[in-house]
């Protein structure tokens, strides 16, 4: 038996750093286009629930409610996509 220390075949693991899945200009471009449709369907959903219109209302509230959660994720650098969504 040989008593020698044993080296690693491959590379010695160092430190790692942090690789993004897009850029910080994109995060910023993209993460303002979903805030800003968070704010389109919420206070869309709020002025429908004013007018006594209950269902379209509550669409608006649950589609700002997803579209704050994709904002929030793209803020926090957790969306491992990004989506383009604009409508004219």
């Amino acid at each position: 038996m040989s008593t020698e220390p044993q080296t690693p075949a491959g590379p010695v693991p160092g430190p790692t750093t942090a690789v993004r899945p897009y850029s910080e200009a994109k995060r910023v471009g993209y993460g303002l286009l979903w805030t800003a449709w968070t704010l389109v369907l919420t206070i869309g959903g709020f002025v429908l629930l004013s007018n006594a219109s209950v269902f379209p209302g509550l669409v608006g509230l649950a589609l700002g409610a997803l579209s704050a959660s994709y904002a929030w994720r793209i803020w926090t650098w957790q969306a491992k996509r990004l989506i383009f969504f604009i409508v004219f």
